[in-house]
């Protein structure tokens, strides 16, 4: 049986006030090239972070790196090259990888503030994710 699209919402706004949001930090969108370095592996992958916070990005991978893989990162910024460690939090075939950032210098993290000054936000609804 198919929703009428009211009773559809009122189901999806149910589900989003129950559920509590897990993000720590606002999600900038963005497009910056990144390198991920996996130990063990000779040379690193690059590609590019679609989405990026103080706690972590998302990065574009046809083949996704395992949950809990632990990756040295470097991402290109207009001024900077950005440098952390990261564990691999999310796996989705054909997608991507969600990471979150574990370590980074505190010249890094100053850098990253005032680059996320500069790009939009992702709002929950824009990107279909249902807190």
């Amino acid at each position: 049986m198919k929703l009428q699209s009211a009773e559809r919402g009122d189901r999806e706004g149910a589900l989003e006030n129950r559920l509590p949001e897990r993000r720590r930090f606002a999600r900038h969108q963005c497009s910056l090239p990144v390198q991920l370095h996996v130990a063990g592996q000779a040379y690193p992958t690059s590609s590019e972070i679609t989405d990026i916070s103080l706690g972590g990005c998302y990065v574009k991978m046809l083949l996704p790196l395992p949950v809990g893989t632990a990756v040295e990162i470097r991402i290109g910024t207009d001024g900077a090259e950005l440098k952390a460690k990261g564990t691999v939090k999310t796996a989705d075939p054909s997608l991507g990888n969600g990471i979150a950032f574990t370590e980074m210098p505190s010249s890094c993290q100053l850098a990253l503030q005032h680059y996320l000054q500069t790009v939009p936000e992702v709002s929950t609804e824009s990107a279909g994710i249902i807190r």
